[in-house]
């Protein structure tokens, strides 16, 4: 039941979102839009940013639950830039209002979730350290909240299948190199666990 409420609540403010900006929107206004109480909404979100924290992770996860696999991240990460672009007002009003460090945070913890599987899938098997591995992520993490940012920046001038795509080119066979490279530094360092 749990998850259901956070749904509900959740397609309320997308849909309250499609026409107003973060800023202008009251959490009565969402418990309102599903006919849940203020009560219901505390009791399962500290906050409008925290809902909308849990929003876009969980588009994250569902996206790579449908996506898994090595070859398919280029898929996985043109479904996630397509649903930035389809909810592309939504996703204004939430530029525009939230406050940057809060939007940087949020986009963050969804680029973890590709960075980390990207990240992975590359190092299964080949020995390297856990420092390694999480400084290659960082790496990725950055590079993709980096690129996703500028593109909203620029109004998402590229249709996300040219975004996809770009990344997929520049992401693909450098992974290895990263890790190799963070592992190299760490060891010149006195080493890591593996």
């Amino acid at each position: 039941m749990s998850e259901l409420t956070k749904k509900a609540l959740a397609a309320a403010a997308a849909e309250i979102l499609r026409k107003k900006s973060l800023d202008k929107i009251t959490i009565k206004e969402i418990t309102d839009a599903c006919g849940l109480t203020r009560n219901t909404f505390y009791y399962h979100f500290e906050d409008i940013y925290d809902l909308l924290g849990w929003m876009l992770i969980k588009e994250a996860d569902e996206i790579l639950t449908r996506f898994s696999e090595e070859e398919q991240w280029e898929e996985g990460f043109l479904e996630g830039l397509s649903f930035l672009y389809e909810n592309k007002k939504m996703i204004y009003h939430i530029y525009k209002t939230i406050n940057r460090g809060d939007l940087d945070k949020y986009l963050n913890k969804v680029g973890e979730v590709y960075a980390l599987r990207l990240v992975n899938i590359q190092a299964e098997g080949l020995g390297f350290s856990r420092e390694a591995v999480k400084t290659a992520a960082n790496f990725y993490i950055n590079a993709f909240v980096g690129t996703v940012l500028r593109w909203i920046e620029n109004d998402m001038d590229n249709p996300p299948e040219v975004l996809a795509r770009l990344c997929d080119g520049m992401f693909k066979g450098t992974v290895t190199a990263a890790l190799e490279s963070a592992e190299e530094v760490i060891e010149s360092m006195g080493g890591s666990e593996k």
